[in-house]
Parts: C-alpha cells; structure tokens; sequence
C-alpha cells in the first residue's frame, strides 16, 4: 500500500511568508536567502541555496548548503513535499552523501518535467559540530556550552529569549522548513555517535499513521518501534503530523559505503512509494538492500553499562544474538586486570557495540533490542 497523499497540510498552522527573500549576495556562486517560499523555486531544476541559521562570536554567519529539487509546475498541489536532512550531530556523517549523491541523480529527471513533487535537502546541518569534528553544537559565551541540537527543536527564536543554538534550530524549522508548510514526509539521516559500531536501523514511532510504512521502506536491519525524544527532528515532525523516521546509518566519521548505498536505494524506493517518479525510471545503482523480511522489529533496548574506568575488549558485534547473561566483553584497568565482566542484560539482538577501548565509568558499551513485534 502506498503512502496516502497527506492532507495535513491544510491543517498546520504555518508560518506565512510572502515570498523567498532573497538577500542579493551570493556565496560560491549560490544565491544567499533569508527564508524559503517553494512557490518561487523554478519548476523542473534542482537549486542550491544558503542560509544563515545563526551568528558566531563576531558576527560571522553560519551558511547552511541547500538543495530544493522543484518538479513540474504543477507539482507544488499534486505532489508530495520530502525533506532530507543530516548531519544534526557534527560527528555523523554517512547521510551526508545519501542526500548528495540523491540530489545528483534527481538532476536528469527532475529537467525532464516529470518529477512530480518537491525534495529539500539539507546535508550539513550542524556546520559548527562539523567544524569541531564533533557531536554538538558549540556556543563560546560565558567560556562556551554545547547543546545538542537534536533535542531542541522547533527552537527558539532571540525574540523569545532563545539561545544562539535554540534559534538556530528555529531557522532551520521555520524559514527552511516553513513551520511544516514546506514538508510533508520526512527523513532524518544519523549515525551512531563516535565510538561506536552498528547497523542500518531507524526509530520509527508507529503511533503516527503513515511512520510503519515510511520505516518499512528503508529495508533497515532494525527497525525500533519507539516513542522518539523530545525536541529531535524527528519526534517534533511527528509533534506536527507529518511522518518522519531517523534513519541510523552505521558508525561516525567513517563513510560506510554499503550501508550509504542502501540508504539511497531506500531513498528511490520512497520516491516511488510517493509518486514522484515516473513510472519507467530506474535507480541509478546496484542493489545492496536485505529484503524486508529479513528486518529485525523491537521494541526495547538493554544496555550494558561499565561500571569502572578503565579498558574495554567486546566479544560480540553489530547483529548478533544473544542471550540474557552470555559473556559480551571485558573491563581491564591500567595493569591489565580484569575489574569487570560484561554480560548481556537481556535475550536480544546486539544493536550497537563499543569499539573505543578508553571507557569512563556509566558509559553504555553495548545495545541489545529485544521484544520483535510483528508489526
């Protein structure tokens, strides 16, 4: 069953804007815009955008790359609008070229004037994290704080009293995304955060109509039924109505290439899932996914937790089943002795596993799933 042509927009309370503002500067060539209008991006062309989400200390803009894939004229009411974005967390990069290398094949269809409905990209939303080569975002007042992005959207503007990092995440939402009215589906591309070593798997919150399907299509190794967390992307696009999934795509700072051209395949399947394909194209790449049957649902994690500081030496990986209390790894201190053995809190699946030996004490080295549902 395809995913059913959302009438949500109708009922969003959407931030009106007249038109895309358009500063008259420019930046590598791309026009530098203060807020976007779908309605005045040329049909049938792919066009690239920056905008300022943010100042730093000394004024000096944060420009964030957009990509808006505009199909026919009329495809603004008879299409849907997707959103694919990544990179939230500075340190997570995989999706970054998922929605490069998309937006590079879309080219030759989108021209053609049969693409049907919108895509807006955004592959490096967290500039700052990226620039410090890690997960947060970085403000230098009062000798600096970080925050992570993911847990503060819609944000808050400086009006209201919002942070630099709460307003900049209210740009993204409001003149990017115009307050739900530029999106109606939506992916959120992520990885595991530095240290750390998994699959392709996604939170999916079923409780919104139109989230299974969406998460079904990505084909992933795991597929977590999960209730989201507040003020990420993802749940505040559900908060909103519109389905959304994050979609974690293996390890940071490492771009696996198998798990980023299974993504892009789940990408194409989607599109043609909305109807924005024509019904003679085809994917410009190899199959790599696994079949849906051969995905993993759960509902629960189980989280093995060191209890010491020291070194860690896991003896299990990414997919692996397990059973309530098997042995799963070693903590080591600095003359090598054992101060503790690991085990597994519950029968599962093995989600994510630690592969940075330097450990604190309460840091989680290995997720389990469990509890599969059928659904």
């Amino acid at each position: 069953m395809k995913l059913s042509t959302a009438s949500v927009l109708a009922a969003l309370t959407a931030q009106a804007f007249a038109q895309t503002n358009f500063t008259g500067d420019t930046l590598q060539g791309y026009p530098i815009i203060e807020y976007l209008d779908l309605a005045d991006v040329p049909a049938n062309t792919i066009s690239r955008f920056w905008i300022s989400a943010a100042e730093a200390q000394g004024g000096l803009p944060y420009f964030l790359p957009i990509f808006v894939a505009r199909g026919s004229a009329g495809s603004l009411e008879s299409g849907r609008r997707l959103s694919l974005s990544a990179s939230i967390h500075g340190d997570e990069l995989n999706g970054i070229p998922v929605v490069q290398r998309v937006f590079a094949a879309l080219r030759d269809v989108v021209s053609s004037g049969n693409f049907n409905g919108t895509v807006i990209g955004i592959p490096t939303q967290n500039i700052n994290g990226n620039i410090l080569n890690q997960r947060n975002f970085f403000s230098s007042s009062n000798n600096g704080f970080f925050t992570n992005l993911n847990r503060v959207f819609p944000g808050t503007s400086i009006a209201e009293g919002g942070s630099i990092a709460t307003s900049y995440a209210y740009t993204i939402w409001n003149s990017v995304w115009g307050n739900a009215s530029n999106v109606d589906i939506a992916v959120d591309f992520h990885t595991l955060s530095t240290g750390s070593n998994g699959p392709l798997w996604c939170y999916a919150d079923y409780r919104l109509d139109g989230v299974q399907r969406l998460a079904e299509l990505t084909e992933a190794d795991v597929i977590k039924i999960d209730p989201g967390e507040p003020g990420s992307i993802e749940t505040t696009w559900v908060d909103f109505g519109v389905p959304a999934i994050t979609l974690e795509i293996g390890p940071a700072k490492n771009w696996n290439q198998t798990l980023i051209s299974r993504s892009q395949e789940f990408v194409w399947r989607l599109l043609d899932d909305l109807n924005m394909l024509p019904s003679n194209y085809t994917a410009p790449q190899e199959a790599t996914s696994i079949g849906l049957e051969n995905s993993y649902r759960a509902t629960n994690f189980s989280t093995s937790v060191a209890e010491r500081s020291g070194w860690v030496q896991m003896n299990v990986v990414p997919l692996q089943d397990v059973e309530e209390g098997q042995a799963v790894g070693t903590v080591y201190n600095s003359w090598g002795d054992v101060i503790q053995n690991l085990t597994a809190g519950a029968s599962g699946r093995v989600l994510t596993v630690r592969v940075d030996a330097a450990v604190e004490q309460g840091a989680g080295v290995l997720d389990i799933v469990y509890n599969a549902t059928a659904s």
